[in-house]
């Protein structure tokens, strides 16, 4: 028995004196795995601060499209719009976007001409035009709300109130005169009430300190229920919040329509 301890505790001696080890291909393979690990887990950290940081811009760009919206919500129904004068000097960014109206398209012609007071309007096409009223033209320099004969070249006006609409002058008008479709709201800017402070296009800074484009849109909206009647028009607008450095990147976009029984 004390032999065979003896010769137990010399051979632990000699594997104790033994100086092998992991080989170079063992070693390189065990720092390749742990690499591999170590690179997996920082690229989960690395997106993880990324979403976190783009999370927090879309919500900070979301509170100030809010804001901005609020602003509209707080003043008369007659005031919410924008200059055409700053809605046409705004850049290529401004227009791309699909809720831009140029207001220089869908147009006619008067097939005939038009007293102050005539409730009819005779128009050389109505292609492009909506297909159900009421919608809003503009002939020479008069608004006028078009209630019927959507759909038809000839169109129908309800009332001498709907001649000079939107504080226009009722006049007469030539045969060959331009009729165009006004899908734009505007509203001279501030001076003598009804008046606008609003701006096409500016630059905030967010509760985070960082600088967003703020572009806003004013449209007329025709709305219409779920059997598809039409009702009246409503001035549709439509906030999108942009990063200032790259306008291209938009962070958020915020729509309300404001109805002229409400104001909201």
């Amino acid at each position: 028995m004390t032999v065979a301890v003896l010769r137990l505790k010399t051979i632990l001696d000699a594997r104790a004196r033994h100086e092998h080890g992991f080989g170079m291909i063992e070693l390189l393979a065990s720092m390749t795995v742990m690499l591999i690990g170590i690179f997996a887990v920082f690229a989960v950290f690395q997106a993880g601060i990324v979403q976190i940081r783009r999370a927090s811009t879309i919500t900070t760009a979301a509170a100030v499209a809010d804001a901005e919206m609020e602003k509209f919500r707080a003043v008369r129904y007659d005031s919410i719009g924008l200059a055409n004068s700053d809605v046409a000097a705004a850049d290529s960014t401004y227009t791309s976007e699909s809720v831009y109206k140029a207001d220089t398209a869908p147009a006619t012609t008067l097939a005939s001409a038009m007293t102050v007071s005539q409730l009819t309007i005779s128009v050389a096409s109505a292609s492009g035009f909506p297909s159900a009223a009421p919608y809003i033209v503009m002939i020479d320099s008069e608004l006028i709300l078009v209630s019927g004969g959507a759909g038809t070249t000839t169109w129908a006006v309800r009332d001498v109130v709907e001649r000079g609409y939107l504080g226009t002058t009722a006049t007469a008008h030539s045969a060959g005169a331009n009729v165009l479709q006004i899908q734009r709201v505007n509203v001279t800017k501030c001076g003598t009430a009804p008046c606008t402070n609003s701006v096409p296009t500016k630059t905030t800074t967010g509760a985070d300190g960082r600088s967003y484009r703020v572009d806003t849109y004013v449209t007329w909206k025709q709305i219409s229920s779920s059997a598809s009647t039409t009702g009246r028009l409503v001035k549709l607008v439509t906030v999108i919040v942009r990063d200032n450095a790259a306008p291209y990147k938009r962070w958020a976009r915020l729509t309300s329509a404001f109805d002229e029984s409400t104001g909201v």
